[in-house]
């Protein structure tokens, strides 16, 4: 299993961050090769609600579903995939830096399928992903201001 952390200063408050990290619905307007991404239970998102995303990665369409194990309101977000073509875990905290917010991204992962025969590509391009992933919230809160 591979793990990685990616961390990102944003000049927006947390609350601004916490926001947009937590809205299921606007992770393709940060997240590389993401499409579409949605809740799939009802209700706000919550420990134990699911949802599903659709993107492509190495030229390969897939389809991730996913629960959300840990919420702290302007703290603390984790989810993890519950049936993908891969394994991964996904986890923020934040925290205030001056009149930004430090994010951390801690990443785990494992390849399975497709995905597994070229691994040491996948975590290469999977990091590059995710660190893209950081600049693009970045730009997405301080010039788009979301």
């Amino acid at each position: 299993m591979e793990e990685f952390t990616v961390v990102t200063v944003i000049g927006r408050p947390v609350e601004d961050v916490y926001a947009v990290l937590t809205d299921v619905a606007k992770i393709p307007l940060w997240t590389p090769g993401v499409r579409e991404a949605r809740l799939t239970s009802d209700g706000p998102l919550v420990p134990g609600s699911t949802m599903v995303s659709a993107g492509t990665f190495l030229g390969r369409g897939y389809e991730m579903q996913g629960v959300c194990t840990d919420l702290i309101p302007g703290k603390r977000l984790a989810y993890k995939t519950t049936a993908a073509p891969m394994y991964l875990e996904v986890g923020y905290t934040l925290e205030p830096d001056g009149e930004g917010t430090l994010v951390t991204g801690r990443y785990r992962g494992e390849s399975r399928g497709f995905f597994k025969l070229a691994e040491p590509l996948v975590v290469r391009l999977s990091k590059k992903m995710w660190e893209n992933a950081g600049e693009n919230l970045k730009e997405l809160l301080e010039e788009r201001a979301v």
